[in-house]
């Protein structure tokens, strides 16, 4: 006999992966399009997730931290059918700024049944250089555009007022505000796709099965977690040493204790005065992800799972930032957390983890003017190599653990930024050396055709780089390297930003993952 309740999840998550696929059809920008730097999901009336796509799990802890709080502001009993609400505030449950959440109630005549809520990381939200991940941001305020939650639109479209913010405060506002129409799309699509479940099922019976739902997925994780042994098992990784800033160190100990995950990361370094620090909802991804790893395919997955995870996060520090942190480039230091606890989880179930994965990726944003004169802007996402495993090499030039983007193929690039891609290649002889070898990073090269084109790039992994496992070695470190027209060179940091005129050629190589096991 089929299994009712799953079969509901499985209409879900079909509804919540039909929103994913409109933006990656639909939207504008090629970072979404062709990088899938997206994400979408349903939650109840109160907030708990229901539904994910198979999207990034770097945003597994950004939507449900946005949506609470726009329901913190904006009660449920004070929603309207039609009513649209927005925020990219990190420090509000959100992640960076070019983030932008849109979420929409779903109604069944005048009765609230669900909440639609797509992520989306749009081109540019202002602040000191275009593509908003300004490498050399210091505070907030240098990064664009902060958003409250806030009702920004009515009759299910955007105000008037809203429009008119994005359009001041962005470099390319039509680029953006056509990306956020397509999250609008792909909510109400959604929407049609519940109220349909709902009336199939009759709409108490509906909500009383979505409780159901999350209930199973609870009962699932905490009879997981008690099969565990109870810890603490510990992991720690780092961010590449920057003198001036000071030590960038995540640091883990999780617990189980009654059914549940707890995972203090007390003795973290403090925040910096730098775009790497990440805020609450980093961590929080990489433990569900991690929580995810252990409960198997199988598994329902939904909030369920984030009722049994205890996240005890030291304040004003580099995985829990505070005002007036800067945090563009967190991306990093959430692999880096993603590391540290995927670490401490092989002691505890050390048969299936692998060896560590590259644990970086490059984001560059080009932008400038081209011969003409118009303004262009584009991003691209530059993955590294997985770790070896118990059983198998690790995948090349691949975006692992809690990414899932990936890169801009030549076609768009050059249709959109006066650059030829001259060359796109896995990084041969990158990864960990192992009985079982880590997967090899990226090497992208890139010829400039015109003055001008400033490249913001955001990268990790140049000089700490991914520990082998049970005797397997650590991959190549990340490089940035510039050969001017007249030939010559300029090794570029983690974080930089440089100006790049014709002829100019720009080499972009990303680290592999680490080696399992002894070379043979």
């Amino acid at each position: 006999m089929s299994d009712p309740l799953s079969i509901l999840q499985l209409r879900l998550d079909g509804l919540a992966e039909g929103m994913q696929q409109t933006l990656l059809r639909v939207a504008v920008s090629p970072v979404v399009r062709e990088g899938a730097d997206a994400s979408c999901a349903l939650f109840t009336p109160q907030g708990e997730l229901l539904a994910l796509a198979e999207a990034i799990p770097l945003l597994l802890g950004a939507l449900p931290g946005a949506v609470g709080a726009i329901l913190r502001e904006y009660p449920a009993d004070q929603m309207r059918p039609g009513d649209v609400f927005v925020t990219n505030d990190p420090f509000s449950g959100g992640t960076h700024l070019p983030d932008i959440a849109v979420v929409q109630p779903v109604y069944d005549g005048d009765t609230l049944i669900a909440l639609t809520a797509s992520l989306l990381h749009h081109q540019d939200i202002g602040g000191t250089r275009p593509g908003s991940v300004p490498p050399d941001a210091t505070e907030i305020y240098h990064e664009g555009l902060r958003i409250p939650p806030m009702c920004a639109g009515q009759s299910h479209g955007f105000t008037r007022e809203f429009t008119n913010l994005i359009r001041f405060a962005s470099r390319a506002p039509e680029v953006v505000l056509g990306d956020l129409e397509t999250q609008l799309a792909a909510g109400r699509s959604a929407a049609h796709g519940v109220c349909r479940i709902a009336q199939d099922l009759g709409t108490p019976p509906f909500l009383k099965a979505l409780e159901a739902l999350l209930d199973r997925a609870e009962k699932e994780t905490a009879d997981c977690l008690r099969a565990l042994p109870a810890g603490p098992f510990h992991g720690m990784d780092a961010l590449d040493p920057v003198a001036e800033l000071g030590p960038c160190e995540a640091h883990v100990a999780l617990a189980i204790k009654d059914g549940r995950l707890i995972a203090d990361f007390h003795g973290s370094s403090p925040q910096v005065q730098a775009p790497v620090n990440c805020v609450r909802s980093g961590p929080l991804s990489a433990v569900f992800y991690g929580l995810l790893t252990l409960v198997g395919d199988g598994a329902l997955r939904n909030g369920g799972i984030l009722r049994r995870i205890v996240l005890d996060l030291p304040e004003a520090s580099v995985v829990n930032a505070s005002l007036p942190a800067a945090v563009n480039a967190r991306m990093n230091m959430v692999r880096c957390i993603t590391s540290a606890v995927l670490q401490a989880l092989a002691e505890a179930d050390s048969e299936r983890m692998p060896a560590a994965n590259s644990g970086m990726s490059y984001v560059i944003a080009f932008s400038g003017k081209d011969a003409t004169g118009t303004p262009f802007l584009s991003t691209e996402i530059v993955a590294g190599g997985a770790g070896g495993g118990p059983h198998a090499d690790g995948a090349p030039g691949i975006s692992t653990d809690v990414g899932n983007a990936m890169n801009i193929s030549a076609e768009s690039l050059e249709s959109m930024v006066p650059m030829r891609l001259v060359l796109a290649e896995v990084r041969a002889g990158s990864g960990g050396p192992g009985r079982f070898r880590g997967g090899d990073g990226v090497r992208r090269v890139y010829e400039a055709l015109t003055d001008g084109i400033a490249a913001s790039i955001r990268g990790e992994r140049f000089s700490r780089v991914a520990k082998g496992a049970r005797g397997g070695g650590s991959p190549n470190g990340s490089a940035a390297t510039v050969i001017r027209a007249d030939g010559a060179r300029l090794e570029l940091t983690a974080r930089s930003a440089v100006t790049l005129n014709k002829g100019d050629i720009l080499i972009i190589e990303s680290s592999g993952g680490a080696g399992y096991g002894t070379p043979i």
